[in-house]
């Protein structure tokens, strides 16, 4: 085989590899288009503030592999997330901010791998939330996990106070399932 033959062959294989992933992820788009998150930014009292950290990936709860593609946090990348009395506020750098009201948010936790990153055991941070039910605007669904990389466990533990502190002040949600601080299910094998 010529060079330039070589040289084609090469180019039709990475140019088919890449329109493979440019529609996976118009496909991926397309099913999570319906995921809805708050349109109202909290207004409560600040709890936390957490700067610069790394936003690794939205999942759903034990499926740490599959990326759930929810408008504003798509892409992994600097982030900064605010835990108000009433909600929380996600600001992936680049993105539109994602706002959680207290009814959606139903806990924090711990892991070692999401879809994209692999750390220690329980280095990811976990907010676990419902996506917002258009027809009765509350938090409903199949619980997503949004993984977060802070800088140290006391960050991490900070996180975790934040989270627990938001619930203790939400409304009672009789029927919740809350899962405060706790350890994915791929972590325990």
């Amino acid at each position: 085989m010529s060079r330039p033959v070589f040289a084609l062959v090469v180019i039709a294989v990475i140019a088919v590899a890449l329109l493979a992933m440019w529609l996976g992820w118009r496909a991926r788009s397309r099913r999570d288009a319906t995921i809805r998150t708050s349109e109202q930014a909290p207004t409560g009292a600040l709890i936390a503030e957490f700067t610069r950290v790394l936003y690794v990936s939205t999942t759903p709860t034990g499926e740490p592999l599959v990326r759930v593609a929810v408008r504003g946090l798509r892409y992994r990348g600097p982030a900064d997330v605010w835990v108000y009395s009433d909600g929380v506020t996600l600001q992936v750098d680049g993105e539109d901010p994602v706002h959680l009201a207290a009814a959606q948010v139903q806990g924090s936790g711990a892991a070692a791998r999401r879809v994209g990153k692999a750390v220690e055991h329980q280095g990811l941070s976990l907010l676990i939330w419902h996506p917002v039910d258009a027809a009765t605007n509350s938090g409903q669904g199949s619980a997503l996990e949004s993984s977060f990389r802070l800088q140290d466990k006391a960050e991490q533990h900070r996180f975790t106070q934040a989270i627990e502190e938001l619930r203790a002040a939400a409304p009672d949600r009789s029927g919740a399932q809350a899962y405060t601080n706790a350890a994915s299910q791929e972590d325990e094998k």
